[in-house]
């Protein structure tokens, strides 16, 4: 570009020697030519990461096939800089192969037809080139080299691996599977300094070659993943996911804190703005920053590794993640030629929180992520989340700890804004066995998502997840010291909404499993609540809620006998449920004649609840119960085939996972690091 001097002479502007070398070698030309010593020249140039892909923009997908005898050239000299002595050619090596794989991948994706590994590594002995490719990247992230290099190559494999929104696609991958990367990749995460450096992108790398054409074949890295039995690996990778899910939560309660605070004036409009509370949720969400990459990594690690789950519980201080360079830091590092790897921060009393567990974080980042189920993506993390609580609530192990009264943690429950709940902060919460924390998490789901577009699929996996805390507590014997009135309450409050808007519902969903999973729950403690429950009074308690609900009874039964009546598609269903309805119709059956004749005979018309209790342990004995078959069994999480379409649209639907968008827009940021 020429621009006008003041004299009104023209001055043609300056071009920088490796913009030249760049627009040399997409001409087709020989950059070269008369120079043997040109490529180790080149790659001591710094590269103009943004001017290379202008340049490589330029062309067509025809112009690159008929000038990939150059780029095959460029890719190549790049890869036998990757063995050079001199990390500065590394590490411009590594920056000019990420920019140029990332455009060729953009070029393919807007023309399937491109021939995107014919011009990027050439169409001969393809397999050779790869395969000393992924040599010398896992030789600099296992060998002594500088930060700043073992990042580029993180970022650069990045770049290879999110190439494609369907990862399966993804051809290039297949060299991954044939020559693993599992080993020097996880290594990164036994030490603090490197799994404070590195831990994010290695968790999240190895999370998406997981999911590589798992269900079509043994996938290396999931097998590699479900026998790892280094603690310090083991401990590392909670470590990480840990970390970003307690930022997470940290950030939540940073905003919620920006809000105004409570006032007569606040509380009048309360109601209208009540009406916004999903909106208000959203927006919420907006500012916060996805995790759902190490959500999906604590799934697999949790699904496929029986070691993992012994560090589940393992107390351990969150150190907060290292923060993204600014802005401004970054530009000054564009325009800084310095050579030196940058210092490793030192750590600080400010950078580490309260002691807690990878599970008790967990519960908290749920209790925030499901605020938001109205849009796809807070719905998907929130199925995901209550699928990793699925699995680990049917691991016995899993479970001890959870229920474990010695193993205790203040685990916050955020609370959506509702109309009939006063505004405020979360209260402070006592320490207590996680698993009560998990039982309020899941009474929250239920009671705050009764929507007219309802969230079946979750509710199904919530109430699997109580069944499941059940069944271990009436197997071993187990004792908690819960207000389970609470969890009562809940169960007759979707009961209630599920009878209320079963016209609306049951045009689109099959609303009677959840109701059936619903009424077991109440089955399960009358048949075998003697086992877990702490206090016999509790049992009082059940049948007295029981009693006085009859009412939310008796409108159920009403609808299942409506369908179960008549052909349709519901028949069967509802004969499940009218069946599962027996016992509970027996005690109502049972107790209210008994309490109106106790009331006649007092000449009362509303009885206390005192004097409920009192007859109904009167009347134990001539109580007559049908013992239900295979009432505290489950059908055990399976991904295949139950899963498989979610889990293949999750990484698509996913910000955090597909993050092209993040490496495409911010490829200087990711690729032009200083050196």
């Amino acid at each position: 570009m020429s621009k006008r001097h003041p004299s009104g002479t023209i001055k043609k502007a300056f071009k920088e020697k490796v913009v030249a070398i760049y627009e040399t070698i997409f001409r087709g030309e020989d950059p070269s030519a008369g120079n043997p010593n040109f490529w180790d020249e080149f790659f001591l140039l710094k590269p103009k990461v943004s001017c290379f892909e202008v340049e490589l923009l330029k062309l067509s997908a025809d112009q690159l096939e008929a000038n990939k005898i150059n780029i095959n050239l460029l890719f190549t000299k790049c890869l036998e800089m990757l063995k050079a002595e001199q990390n500065i050619k590394i590490v411009y090596a590594l920056q000019t192969m990420g920019a140029l794989t990332r455009i060729l991948y953009q070029k393919h994706c807007a023309d399937p037809n491109f021939d995107l590994i014919g011009v990027l590594v050439g169409s001969n002995d393809v397999d050779r080139t790869m395969e000393d490719l992924i040599k010398s990247l896992s030789e600099l992230i296992c060998a002594d080299f500088p930060c700043i290099t073992k990042k580029l190559v993180l970022k650069f494999l990045l770049v290879i691996v999110t190439g494609f929104e369907n990862i399966s696609s993804n051809v290039l991958l297949d060299h991954f599977m044939i020559n693993s990367m599992f080993d020097p990749l996880i290594q990164l995460l036994s030490l603090p300094e490197s799994r404070s450096q590195f831990g994010r992108d290695v968790v999240l790398l190895n999370t998406l070659l997981i999911t590589y054409k798992k269900q079509e074949a043994a996938n290396p890295y999931l097998v590699k993943l479900s026998l790892v039995d280094d603690e310090l690996v083991l401990h590392g990778y909670a470590q990480v996911i840990s970390s970003g899910l307690q930022e997470f939560c940290r950030k939540y309660i940073v905003v919620k804190q920006q809000e105004p605070q409570n006032s007569w004036l606040s509380s009048i409009t309360s109601m209208v703005g009540n009406m916004f509370v999903s909106e208000e949720a959203h927006n919420k969400m907006e500012k916060l920053k996805a995790n759902d990459s190490l959500l999906l990594a604590l799934y697999e690690a949790v699904h496929s590794s029986r070691n993992f789950v012994t560090v589940f519980a393992y107390i351990q201080p969150h150190e907060r993640p290292p923060q993204p360079p600014s802005d401004e830091e970054i530009e000054a590092d564009h325009q800084d030629d310095s050579i030196g790897a940058p210092a490793t921060p030192t750590p600080t009393v400010e950078n580490v929180t309260h002691s807690s567990s990878l599970l008790a974080t967990l519960l908290e980042y749920c209790s925030v992520i499901m605020q938001d189920v109205k849009h796809d993506v807070s719905l998907t993390s929130t199925k995901l989340s209550f699928i990793v609580l699925t699995v680990v609530t049917e691991d016995n192990y899993a479970n001890s700890l959870m229920h474990d009264p010695n193993l205790v943690f203040q685990v916050q429950i955020h609370k959506a804004v509702m109309r009939h709940r006063k505004t405020g902060g979360d209260p402070v919460v006592p320490a207590r066995p996680i698993v009560s924390a998990l039982l309020d998490l899941v009474i929250e789901f239920i009671v705050t998502h009764l929507l007219k577009k309802f969230p079946v699929d979750l509710y199904e996996l919530a109430l699997g997840i109580i069944v499941r805390l059940i069944c271990y507590q009436k197997r071993c014997k187990v004792r908690i010291n819960y207000q389970w009135r609470d969890l009562w309450h809940a169960l007759f409050s979707l009961l209630k909404f599920l009878q209320s808007a079963e016209g609306q519902l049951l045009k689109k969903l099959n609303i009677f499993p959840v109701a059936q999973q619903a009424i077991n729950i109440f089955n399960l403690f009358i048949t075998y609540g003697d086992t877990f429950l702490s206090v016999e009074s509790l049992y009082d308690d059940l049948y007295y809620e029981i009693i006085r609900n009859k009412s939310v009874f008796d409108n159920i039964y009403s609808m299942v006998l409506r369908y179960s009546s008549s052909e349709g598609d519901n028949k069967e269903y509802s004969l499940r449920l009218m069946t599962s309805l027996n016992n509970i119709r027996s005690i109502i059956g049972h107790f209210t004649p008994k309490v109106d004749t106790w009331l006649a005979s007092q000449s009362l018309s509303t009885p206390t609840e005192a004097q409920i209790l009192e007859v109904v342990r009167n009347g134990y004995e001539s109580l007559t119960l049908k013992l239900v078959d295979n009432l505290d069994q489950f059908q055990r999480y399976t991904e295949t085939p139950n899963h498989n379409a979610f889990f293949a649209a999750f990484i698509s639907i996913s910000p955090d996972l597909n993050s092209r968008g993040e490496l495409n827009s911010n490829s200087s940021r990711n690729l032009s690091a200083p050196v």
